[in-house]
């Protein structure tokens, strides 16, 4: 479960993907840097649509999409069109449908990879324990509970290593097998529906090692998000011909963010390193670089040579991003033009 058998061995490749500061203040670039992974094997290219292994939305209305099976009580998994995360269908579940404690129904997905993946998913769960517990199991082991009290869609997912394996989504009915007048007599949480959706089940391949030369964002799937677009340049560049770059100039409001991010799936993790020269000042732009939403480095100054810096990549599917912002601390246009500008 998530493991390798064998020495890891440490290997570099070059990755052009660092950031450099432009022409002008408030600008930052994309480019050059490399990857230092401790894999068994060279592991980091980044999976994009076409590159699923295996994929169900319940579309097909029932669970023949992908080697499925159900343990436990057998009828209580259904597919239906009560709450899908996306398109028509999902595969649903009640309490209701499992009629004595203890008693579980449990989804099993049967998989045999070639190499590691990483098993993606979405699930709405609005249960509560003492009453039901909704799970994920790998091969028989727990992994992790399952919940949504807030009843909104939620993405997961566990690294798979290869080989022969079975993913299982257990729904309990009263795990503890506590008598049923002490079960009535517990008050219930307010978002308890003792339902349990699940839907978008993707196995997706881990990621080998690559060269981003940025002829275009989508070779590596990169994703362009926020209040501004980064854009593919080749002002500047190094270890290659072109960069991505945002200005804070090309946020239009106040205040803002632009981010360019990238998904990477390791089965044991690594490193990613990179280079980074922005030309960025304290109140009125700084950037950051982030490991799922976990900030690793911030910059908020005028640097005149290049900084190489490593994030770890932990197992699993990581997303990097950067990102810059303009007006962090949201001052007025007033405020901003008594702000000094850096040299």
């Amino acid at each position: 479960q998530g493991s390798v058998v064998g020495i890891p061995t440490e290997h570099n490749s070059k990755l052009p993907t660092s950031l450099i500061n432009g022409a002008k203040s408030n600008e930052l670039k994309l480019t050059g840097g490399n990857i230092k992974d401790h894999l068994f094997t060279s592991i980091f290219t980044i999976s994009s649509l076409t590159d699923i292994v295996e994929f169900d939305g319940f579309e097909s209305g029932d669970f023949t999409a992908l080697q499925w099976s159900i343990d436990g009580v057998d009828d209580a998994w259904v597919v239906d069109e009560t709450k899908p995360y996306e398109g028509s269908y999902s595969s649903h579940i009640k309490t209701a449908d499992i009629p004595n404690g203890r008693d579980f129904s449990q989804l099993d997905l049967a998989l045999s990879l070639e190499d590691a993946g990483f098993v993606q998913f979405y699930f709405n769960a609005p249960v509560a324990m003492p009453f039901e517990s909704f799970e994920l199991h790998v091969d028989g082991k727990f992994l992790t509970p399952l919940m949504t009290p807030e009843g909104n869609w939620t993405r997961a997912g566990a690294i798979i290593s290869s080989g022969e394996h079975v993913v299982s989504w257990r729904y309990s009915n009263n795990p503890g097998g506590a008598p049923d007048d002490v079960i009535r007599s517990i008050p219930q949480p307010s978002y308890r529906i003792g339902e349990a959706w699940l839907d978008n089940i993707a196995v997706l391949p881990t990621t080998k090692s690559f060269i981003e030369d940025f002829q275009d964002f989508s070779t590596n799937d990169w994703t362009l998000s926020g209040d501004a677009d980064w854009t593919i340049t080749n002002t500047k560049a190094q270890g290659g011909l072109n960069s991505a770059t945002v200005t804070s100039t090309d946020i239009n409001e106040n205040t803002g963010l632009a981010r360019l991010s990238i998904d990477i799936i390791t089965e044991q993790g690594g490193k990613l390193s990179y280079w980074i020269l922005p030309s960025v000042g304290a109140s009125l732009d700084v950037v950051r670089v982030l490991v799922n939403d976990v900030v690793a480095f911030t910059y908020s100054n005028v640097e005149s040579d290049w900084i190489t810096q490593e994030v770890t990549i932990q197992p699993g599917k990581r997303e990097v991003k950067f990102e810059l912002q303009k007006n962090p601390d949201a001052l007025s246009e007033e405020e901003l033009a008594a702000v000094p500008k850096p040299e």
